[in-house]
């Protein structure tokens, strides 16, 4: 039998094909809506990156309008790592699946709840039927467009949590974060 974990993983939406904007889009995109030159936008954004980490280790948290704060935190070893908040009006901006303009794979199954993901997995896969969850953390989920998940608000701010104590500051910026911050 196969487990739900595995129809997620075959599933579940996911953005591909996304591409790095590079230093110097950026610099293009800020210098077509400013009146600095796309070399001096450069100069600016290169600069912001060590001013950024020169206000960290000076303890202190840095915030960008419409991006979000960064900070640093200790672990109980005493290594530092960074942290990121995004900015809600960043966050606003992406809510909107509809409005997103990426390409996402498995995009019909957005809103799937467990029934209509075991119903899609027995049809594909007849000799392995979905064994679904009867306790722990997917019967809490009851599926993927639940009010508790369509969000993933509390999921998010576990894995958040998770990703800080690994040390992985790119994932508690995805999960719209700083850990430590009640």
């Amino acid at each position: 039998m196969a487990t739900w974990i595995q129809a997620l993983s075959a599933y579940r939406p996911r953005i591909v094909g996304a591409v790095t904007v590079g230093l110097d889009e950026v610099a293009e995109y800020l210098a077509v809506g400013t009146l600095v030159t796309r070399p001096l936008a450069r100069m600016v954004l290169d600069e912001l990156g060590r001013i950024v980490l020169l206000q960290l280790r000076a303890g202190k948290k840095v915030r960008l309008p419409g991006i979000g704060v960064f900070g640093v935190e200790v672990r109980m070893d005493g290594t530092l790592y960074p942290t990121v908040r995004l900015a809600q009006e960043l966050r606003d901006g992406l809510e909107d699946v509809d409005g997103f303009q990426g390409k996402i794979q498995h995009r019909d199954a957005i809103g799937m709840d467990m029934a209509a993901l075991k119903e899609r997995w027995d049809g594909e896969h007849p000799g392995d039927a979905l064994e679904l969850p009867t306790a722990g953390r997917g019967a809490a989920l009851k599926g993927a467009g639940s009010s508790a998940t369509a969000h993933g608000r509390p999921a998010k701010a576990a894995r958040a949590r998770a990703a800080a104590d690994a040390g992985n500051a790119h994932v508690v910026a995805e999960a719209g974060g700083v850990v430590g911050e009640g």
